[in-house]
C-alpha cells in the first residue's frame, strides 16, 4: 500500500478517515429517509435502491447490517430526516482503481423533519441551462457524485427565487429537477422521464407511479424533449422529504394545478411503505 506519510484535518493529525474514496472520488451512495413515529418510510424501496447502487458499483456492505444501524438512528431520533451514506472506504492504496481490500463505511446523519429546502405556499419553477450527462452506468442510482447538480443549484440563483430548476440531459431529454423528479400532464395523461441514460430514479417518483397505476390514472413514463414543458397543462414535483409538490409557475407561465396531483400529494402524505 502507498500509505501517505501524513494525514492532517484541519492541521492536526488524524485517523485514516479522510482517505474515504466517497471524499475524495464520490465512490459510494446516500439515501435520504423520512422517519416518521420512529420507522423508516419506504423502507423497502430505499433498501431495493441501495442494494441495487452497492451491486452497480461493485460495493460489499452488509445490508441488513447497514438498515439496523438506520432503525436504530429512527428510534433515537422518531421525527427526523434520516440521511444514510455507504462508502466504499478509506482507499488501501493511490489510484482510481480499487483493491477489493477496501472496508465499507457507513454514515448516518439525522436531521430536524424540517430541514433542508421549505416549499412555498406559490411554487415556481425555471428550466436551466445546466444539463446532465448521459451515463447508462451511473443512471437510477443515487450516487454520491452530485457536482451536477451542485452548479445547477448555483445556476439557479439567478432566476428570481424559483424554487426548483428543471433539467436536461446532454441531448435534450427532460430528466428531473435538482432535487427532484418530474411529473408533467399533458391531455389528461401524465408523464414522467425515462430515467436510462441519466437522473436518479427517486423513491417518491416508484410511490407515485405505483398509485397513479392503483387510482387508475393514465401514466407514461418515456423520453421527451425538453421543449414539451412549453405546452405542458401542470406539472409536479416529488422527492422524498416534499411527497407531491404542485407547481404553479413554469419559466413565468401560469400552470393550473391538476386534480390527479393534488388527489396523489393527498394519498401518498399518509403512506409509510
Amino acid at each position: 500500500m502507498s500509505a501517505p506519510l501524513a494525514v492532517l484535518l484541519n492541521a492536526q493529525h488524524s485517523a485514516d478517515w479522510p482517505l474515504d474514496r466517497g471524499l475524495h472520488y464520490g465512490d459510494g451512495l446516500f439515501e435520504t429517509i423520512g422517519v416518521r413515529d420512529g420507522r423508516l418510510r419506504f423502507e423497502a424501496l430505499h433498501r431495493a435502491r441501495l442494494a441495487q447502487g452497492c451491486s452497480r458499483l461493485a460495493i460489499e456492505v452488509d445490508q441488513d447490517d447497514v438498515w439496523r444501524q438506520a432503525q436504530a438512528v429512527a428510534a433515537q431520533h422518531p421525527s427526523c430526516t434520516l440521511k444514510l451514506l455507504v462508502s466504499r472506504g478509506s482507499a488501501t492504496t493511490r489510484g482510481y482503481a480499487p483493491t477489493g481490500a477496501e472496508q465499507p463505511r457507513v454514515l448516518l446523519l439525522a436531521y430536524a423533519a424540517d430541514s433542508g429546502p421549505q416549499a412555498p405556499p406559490r411554487v415556481c419553477v425555471a428550466t436551466l441551462r445546466s444539463v446532465l450527462g448521459e451515463n447508462p452506468q451511473l443512471a437510477g442510482i443515487k450516487h454520491c457524485n452530485r457536482l451536477e447538480q451542485v452548479l445547477a443549484r448555483m445556476e439557479l440563483r439567478s432566476h428570481g427565487g424559483a424554487f426548483e430548476g428543471l433539467l436536461a440531459s446532454s441531448c435534450g431529454h427532460l430528466i428531473s429537477g435538482t432535487m427532484s423528479n418530474v411529473f408533467l400532464e399533458q391531455d389528461g395523461v401524465l408523464m414522467t422521464p425515462q430515467l436510462e441514460r441519466c437522473g436518479i430514479a427517486g423513491v417518491m417518483r416508484a410511490v407515485v407511479l405505483r398509485e397513479a397505476a392503483a387510482a387508475g390514472l393514465a401514466v407514461r413514463v418515456t423520453d421527451m424533449p425538453v421543449s414539451v414543458l412549453q405546452g405542458c397543462d401542470s406539472l409536479f414535483l416529488t422527492n422524498a422529504r416534499l411527497g407531491v409538490l404542485p407547481v404553479h409557475e413554469l419559466d413565468g407561465r401560469e400552470l393550473a394545478v391538476s386534480a390527479a396531483a393534488q388527489a396523489l400529494a393527498q394519498r401518498v402524505s399518509t403512506l409509510e411503505r
